[in-house]
């Protein structure tokens, strides 16, 4: 397969062409790992080529051990070791296999634990290899028809399944791709314009930044050509999300899905009848909210939600972690959600990020949507802090809108929240920081803001 370090550049697509044109697997590496990780994962993959940019030559000279030398190829500059990748771009006699031959083998962290290598093994009855390219294809068409055609806007980083899946998608559907090399909010819009984009793939982190520029400023772009953006990978708050529709209508489409596999989707008309709700499987696809025991829970009731789906997984070299989210042919992307009576799929919080409070449940992102209707919050996340009496106390940390400075804002938002909360809900304190860490696709990373109050 083919390693690939490189931020949103034209040389990463002919990557990503050239391994599937040829048969081969391609591996996206996120540019914002550690040295060590990036080695793993190029050792992991068992990549037999390696490209990178020149402005990650510490981590490509850290990973590049495993691959022979004349298959290191080097982008943007020079790497000790590394063979100029314009040497050998325009000089390949290689015969051409189907567009479809190769697939993507990507790397998942979310905010915890080593990198996992998700594989799709191409076994009757699962579909063909190219996988992640056909099923961006599939879900794109799904979502717009043939509104789908037309420019594709890549604006989060392709080493993402999100971005990547529907960059594919796009690519199979004959589209141009527009690549945004880093966010700018202002940049996108721009780029919407000039370009005549048609569709884009976002993360809430991106709606929150679009609805922060001046409403004068957002209105004063021709953005008419945009028929549909899909959004995922983390939750968004239903006030956000509605603004988003008021402001460019109803062209949101969201997906749940992972890396893994899986996936519901719903249209933004759909989603305003059902605020909240992530959607309903489609054909091929059931959902199964379960409770500890694996009984279905009843309608409204939370519990963990499992896939089945003609498709499977494993994580490379991991079968312990595959086991560990598998019941039965069941598999499960580790959320806590309910369905309401029609089967519509809302989700609560991640397992791993639940809160447990004198023997009662609290979802983060629940208390997280209250606090972001506040004026005053730019960005905030719960966590769990160590008590003695109830387990854990639900403690909010919060980015103040440098607008809002007032001396009263705690009792403020303690009293917001208590409108909108349980009372085992309501943050039992609230911490202020200049600024909250949150990965490329938009996820708090909650890891490390949880262990600040652990050590």
């Amino acid at each position: 397969g083919v390693a690939a370090l490189l931020p949103n550049a034209s040389e990463l697509l002919f990557a990503v062409r050239g391994a599937s044109w040829s048969g081969r697997t391609w591996t996206p590496i996120c540019w914002h790992w550690k040295p060590d990780e990036v080695r793993y994962v190029v050792r992991d993959s068992e990549a037999q080529a390696f490209v990178a940019h020149a402005s990650f030559t510490e981590a490509a000279l850290a990973a590049c051990a495993s691959v022979p030398p004349r298959a290191r190829f080097c982008v943007g500059g020079e790497i000790p070791g590394f063979r100029p990748y314009e040497e050998v771009a325009q000089h390949s006699d290689a015969p051409l296999a189907d567009p479809l031959a190769g697939d993507t083998l990507l790397y998942t962290s979310g905010t915890t634990g080593r990198p996992k290598g998700v594989l799709r093994p191409p076994k009757p009855p699962q579909p063909p290899p190219g996988l992640t390219g056909a099923a961006g294809r599939a879900m794109l068409e799904r979502a717009a028809g043939a509104d789908a055609q037309g420019p594709h806007l890549v604006a989060a980083p392709l080493y993402h399944s999100g971005p990547n899946t529907y960059c594919e998608g796009a690519i199979l559907l004959g589209a141009d791709i527009v690549l945004l090399d880093r966010w700018d909010a202002q940049e996108f819009l721009r780029a919407v314009e000039r370009e005549s984009v048609v569709s884009t793939f976002l993360v809430p982190t991106h709606f929150v930044r679009l609805l922060r520029l001046e409403e004068g400023l957002r209105r004063s772009r021709d953005l008419s050509s945009l028929r549909l953006v899909v959004h995922g990978a983390a939750p968004v708050a239903i006030e956000v999300k509605r603004r988003m529709i008021e402001w460019l209508g109803p062209i949101l489409f969201e997906f749940y899905g992972g890396t893994e596999g899986g996936g519901v989707g719903i249209g933004s008309e759909e989603w305003l009848a059902h605020p909240g709700s992530v959607g309903r499987p489609g054909p091929g696809l059931e959902v199964q909210v379960l409770d500890v025991e694996g009984r279905h829970c009843a309608t409204g009731v939370a519990g963990d939600v499992y896939f089945r789906s003609g498709t499977s997984f494993e994580y490379k070299g991991d079968p312990e972690k595959t086991a560990e989210g598998r019941r039965g042919d069941l598999f499960t992307l580790g959320d806590v959600g309910y369905q309401d009576a029609e089967g519509y799929l809302y989700l609560c919080d991640r397992r791993a990020d639940v809160i447990i409070t004198g023997g009662v449940n609290v979802y983060p992102a629940q208390v997280e949507a209250a606090l972001l209707e506040h004026p005053a919050v730019a960005d905030c996340c719960v966590v769990g802090a160590p008590h003695a009496e109830w387990g854990e106390e639900v403690v909010a940390v919060v980015q103040r809108d440098p607008t809002c400075a007032s001396p009263e804002l705690p009792k403020e938002l303690l009293a917001h929240c208590r409108e909108r909360l349980a009372r085992y809900q309501v943050p039992r304190r609230i911490d202020f920081v200049e600024g909250l860490e949150r990965t490329e696709t938009g996820k708090l990373a909650r890891r490390a803001i949880r262990d600040r109050f652990r050590t």
